[in-house]
């Protein structure tokens, strides 16, 4: 059965070609160029032979190009025919009218279904060259027929390829070898919020979609970025304050960055949460690789750049600081995360539109203009990859085309749009259209009322308020697909709009005053389920210090919210149902909260990693805050460890990351930052070195030692001078307290 595909093995079939034809010299230069022409052809078959109902991959082509074709003409090989012909004589034919391959490479892939040997036989019934206006030279130049043969052997023992290398079970680290394809399931990065898609409220895009998370709070290294911990002495205002930790309005480690195993993120300076110099480090060691006094990049990019000259993430990514250029426009300066250097700057970029990231990496926005009177608009993708001078050349020949080639430019991307599409319809509310939520190549979700994606500090819902969906898929750019009105909850009741579930594509809205939630289609508009009803403490109210409205994250295509009533919760995002409720945040007489604040710093690998915290910390601070790993699915507890993990201040966002397996996050506690994941261990074993007697009893004695770069740090190696001894799991949470937190 012939099968046309876009296969890796394709792939680098044509490109191998290609670069044989590229690096040969052309007979054509030298050759005559009237009259006829002679042709060679060839064909490919690969692997051969084959088990039957395994594919192979078929590649045919004529000697040498065309002249002068190249990708900004139409100069190509005509009506290529392949005649595949089974061991009981069937036949199936595969013809290819224009070959648009500049080298005159076609390919395709076959799957044969019977045992023996098959005959393929690849024909080019020749052409004249007809585009004297591009080469005059060789215009009505007649190039001969030519044809090739081969066969397939088809078996029944099914061939292998090279074996798949297992996942670790120790200790892994970056650079991921490049023939441990498999290993990609481990490998994540954090480059705003948990990246991909537009589907969370604001500043709470907290779910790492891919890459595993730690299983223990194991911890890997401690970095003190400023003075903290208890002050100690006298004149310090309270007995034993602590350290200011930047809690009110200026959260630490914010826009902290993962990206290819390292660690970026702004140091502070005195109370200023931006003063200090911006860092690289290590991500899985804490050894700082580069630091800048002036930059302060907020989002990163790991951008997959494909062609047919060109395949591949770009090596080290971006990290991106953005400037105001003028009103309404941005320039983008782009800093490499290894060297720290200047790469490249982006001018003329929109300061407006919805910012999200396609499955290539690519950095795009949607961008929506819409006249209420008109009723007419359009909806634009800017794609700065889209931008002319990003790529090395416009199409062409030679080994600059198709390359991605930005280093050193400024790019004007006034012009970077990958479409742009007018469309008319009803979108018409009590406030000017907005984009809420994006799926990238899918659909949004938009609003046409001042019904606010996140916590708010106003009272009250629009009546009615009006929400609509977009289509955003290829084709479908700009169609309405459904608009909807709704009436405002009885009783004044704040409604707000919380997260999108894009598993089950279901949005949902919460009321403040009831802290309940609905649940809506995102096909069509209309209510699923909700309002809930389960019961919550009354400190719930406050889901975060910044207004009224619940928080939540989805993930799993589950609903799951924390708050200041000092529980998690975790939703069916499909029914509304309540899956589980954990609770184990009680403080005693230490606080008077009762049941101490718990909010979500992440969820990655099938976990919750959440933190205890407040608005506006006193000193000294609270005792017993902690950070938790909870099972995602049935909220059991995992891991519960001493630490006040950090927040972006007023609004309550979890300032920590989690990438390649190691959550990051800034502790109150003595303002470090702590690096919690799977470390290295060393293993010793001593036994006697003489013969023994048959029957007689010996020592064996041995160490198991955590050699994490944290146990080197002065004072662990100053407490532990023959190292730091390795636990299990079960006791992990208190050793690490007892060799981190002294």
């Amino acid at each position: 059965m012939l099968k046309q595909k876009s296969m890796p093995l394709i792939i680098a079939t044509i490109l191998m070609v290609s670069m044989v034809i590229s690096i040969v010299p052309s007979p054509l230069a030298n050759a005559q160029s009237s009259g006829e022409f002679a042709t060679y052809a060839y064909i490919s078959v690969a692997p051969n032979p084959i088990g039957v109902g395994q594919t192979t991959y078929i590649s045919v082509w004529v000697d040498v190009p065309l002249p002068s074709a190249t990708e900004a003409n139409d100069v190509r090989r005509h009506n290529y025919k392949l005649t595949i012909t089974a061991p009981d004589n069937t036949t199936e034919v595969k013809t290819w009218n224009i070959i648009w391959d500049t080298t005159g490479v076609e390919f395709t892939s076959f799957t044969p279904t019977q045992l023996g040997t098959y005959t393929l036989k690849f024909e080019y019934p020749g052409q004249t060259y007809t585009w004297g206006s591009i080469s005059a030279a060789w215009n009505n130049t007649k190039f001969l027929a030519s044809s090739a043969s081969t066969t397939l052997t088809v078996q029944e023992e099914p061939i292998s390829g090279t074996p798949v290398t297992p996942l670790p079970t120790e200790y892994w680290s970056r650079p991921i070898f490049g023939q441990n394809h498999a290993w990609a399931q481990l490998g994540s990065h954090w480059l705003w919020g948990a990246q991909f898609g537009v589907f969370q409220m604001a500043s709470y895009n907290l779910w790492q979609q891919s890459g595993v998370g730690p299983e223990s709070s194991h911890i890997m290294w401690t970095y003190p970025i400023e003075s903290g911990g208890v002050v100690g002495g006298n004149n310090v205002g309270i007995d034993e304050s602590t350290y200011y930790s930047g809690g009110s309005y200026e959260g630490r480690f914010a826009n902290a960055i993962i990206i290819d195993g390292k660690l970026c993120f702004k140091l502070p300076l005195s109370n200023s949460q931006n003063g200090g110099d911006y860092i690289a480090m290590d991500l899985r060691t804490g050894k700082e690789l580069w630091r800048n006094a002036t930059m302060n990049p907020t989002f990163g990019e790991l951008y997959s750049y494909e062609s047919i000259n060109q395949h591949g993430v770009i090596p080290n990514g971006y990290l991106w600081q953005t400037v105001t250029q003028s009103a309404g426009l941005q320039t983008w300066m782009a800093i490499d995360p290894l060297t720290g250097k200047w790469i490249f700057n982006l001018t003329d970029v929109p300061s407006s539109g919805t910012m999200a990231y396609t499955e290539k990496g690519e950095i795009v926005k949607y961008i929506l203009s819409y006249s209420t009177t008109s009723k007419t608009g359009w909806i634009a993708l800017w794609n700065w990859t889209a931008a002319p001078g990003a790529a090395a050349s416009a199409p062409g020949s030679g080994s600059g085309a198709f390359q991605f080639r930005p280093v050193g430019k400024n790019i004007n991307c006034s012009t970077a749009y990958s479409w742009n599409k007018t469309f008319s319809g009803d979108l018409v509310g009590n406030q000017a259209p907005s984009i809420v939520y994006v799926l990238p190549g899918d659909i949004i979700l938009g609003r046409s009322s001042a019904i606010t994606a996140g916590v708010f500090s106003t009272r009250g819902t629009p009546d009615p308020y009006t929400v609509w969906a977009m289509s955003v898929k290829d084709g479908q750019e700009g169609q309405i697909l459904w608009k909807k009105s709704y009436p405002a909850p009885s009783g004044n009741m704040s409604r707000t709009l919380g997260p999108l579930d894009p598993v089950n594509r279901v949005w949902t809205m919460t009321d403040a005053e009831s802290m309940q939630w609905l649940g809506y289609s995102l096909e069509n508009g209309n209510l699923i389920w909700g309002p809930t009803s389960v019961e919550k403490r009354a400190m719930q109210f406050f889901a975060s210090g910044y207004g009224a409205g619940q928080r939540a994250v989805t993930a799993y295509g589950n609903l799951y919210e924390g708050g200041f009533g000092g529980e998690l919760f975790a939703y069916d995002a499909a029914t509304g149902k309540l899956l589980w409720k954990y609770n184990n945040t009680n403080a005693g007489t230490d606080n008077s909260w009762g049941l101490t604040p718990i909010f979500i710093a992440a969820i990655a690998d099938g976990k919750v990693y959440a933190f205890n915290n407040e608005h506006s910390p006193n000193a000294p601070l609270y005792k017993g805050e902690c950070v938790y790993i909870i099972n995602a699915t049935d909220g059991t507890e995992i891991s519960k460890m001493l630490g006040w993990a950090g927040q972006s201040g007023g609004p309550g966002s979890s300032t920590s990351i989690l990438a390649d397996g190691f959550f990051v996050y800034y502790n109150y506690y003595d303002n470090s930052i702590y690096c919690m994941g799977k470390g290295p261990s060393k293993t010793t074993v001593e036994a006697p070195m003489a013969a023994v007697t048959l029957g007689s009893s010996i020592v064996i004695r041995g160490t198991v030692t955590d050699i994490s770069p944290g146990t080197k740090q002065s004072e662990q190696a100053a407490r532990f001078p023959n190292g730091v001894p390795a636990v299990s799991d079960a006791s992990v949470n208190r050793w690490m307290e007892y060799v981190y937190m002294q």
